[in-house]
C-alpha cells in the first residue's frame, strides 16, 4: 500500500534518531574533534587576536589575545576573554542524517553514512566559530570589540551568522544531503504520496478503471 511506505519510513525516522541520541551523546566528544580543529584554524587563520582551543569533552574553549575587566573585590583585574563553543548544539545534525539514511535504506548504506557525516564537518564549524565570535563580540562588551575592531555591520553579521547555523544549516543541511542521496527513494516516496491523494479524492462507491 502507498501509505505503508511512507508510514514505515517516518515511525523508521523516529525510531532511529531515539535509538541512536544516547549512544551520540556517549561518543560526541570524539566526534566533536575533526569539527573543533576545523573551526580553530580558520579562527586562527582569520583573526591574530586568537591562540588557539582547548577542547575539554563536547566543549571548546577559545583562548584570545582579548583583554577585559574581571570585577574582584574593590577593584577591576585585567582577564582575557575565553569564549565557549559546544559541538551538541551543532552537532546533533549527524544523528538526524544517520537517522534518515538508515530508515531509507539505501544502496552502500556505509559509505554514504560515512559521506556525510564528513560533508556535515563544516557545518559544525561554521556553528563554532559564530559561536565564539559571539562570545568575544558580545560577551566582552565595548572593550573587547574596540580590541578586535568587530564593530557595526560585522556585530550584525555574527548574529546574523550564528542564527543562521542554530535555526538554517544545522538542522536543513542533513536533511539535504538525505535528499542528494536517496534520490530514488524520495521518488517512491513521492509516487506513492500522490498516489494516496488521488485515491482518497476518488469518489467512494465507483471502481477505477
Amino acid at each position: 500500500m502507498p501509505l505503508s511506505l511512507v508510514g514505515r519510513f517516518l515511525l523508521g525516522s523516529l525510531f532511529w534518531l531515539f535509538a541512536l541520541m544516547l549512544p551520540w551523546y556517549y561518543v560526541a566528544s570524539f566526534l566533536a574533534v575533526p569539527a573543533v580543529t576545523l573551526a580553530s584554524e580558520i579562527m586562527r587563520l582569520l583573526f591574530p587576536w586568537v591562540e588557539g582551543v582547548e577542547l575539554t569533552g563536547t566543549v571548546a574553549t577559545l583562548l584570545t589575545q582579548v583583554s577585559v575587566l574581571i570585577p574582584q573585590g574593590n577593584r577591576n583585574v585585567v582577564g582575557y576573554i575565553s569564549p565557549d563553543g559546544n559541538y551538541l548544539v551543532f552537532g546533533y545534525g549527524t544523528v538526524l542524517f544517520w537517522a534518515l539514511m538508515l530508515a531509507s535504506k539505501p544502496t552502500r548504506l556505509g559509505l554514504k553514512l560515512l559521506v556525510g557525516s564528513v560533508a556535515l564537518i563544516p557545518v559544525q564549524a561554521w556553528g563554532l566559530c559564530f559561536q565564539w565570535l559571539k562570545g568575544v563580540a558580545f560577551n566582552g562588551g565595548l572593550r573587547a570589540q574596540q580590541y578586535t575592531g568587530l564593530q557595526g555591520w560585522e556585530l550584525e553579521g555574527i548574529a546574523y551568522g550564528y542564527q543562521f547555523g542554530v535555526l538554517i544549516l544545522t538542522p536543513l543541511v542533513p536533511v539535504l544531503l538525505w535528499v542528494l542521496m536517496n534520490r530514488s527513494f524520495i521518488a517512491r516516496l513521492w509516487v506513492a504520496m500522490t498516489l494516496r491523494g488521488a485515491l482518497d479524492g476518488y469518489p467512494a462507491g465507483k471502481s477505477i478503471k
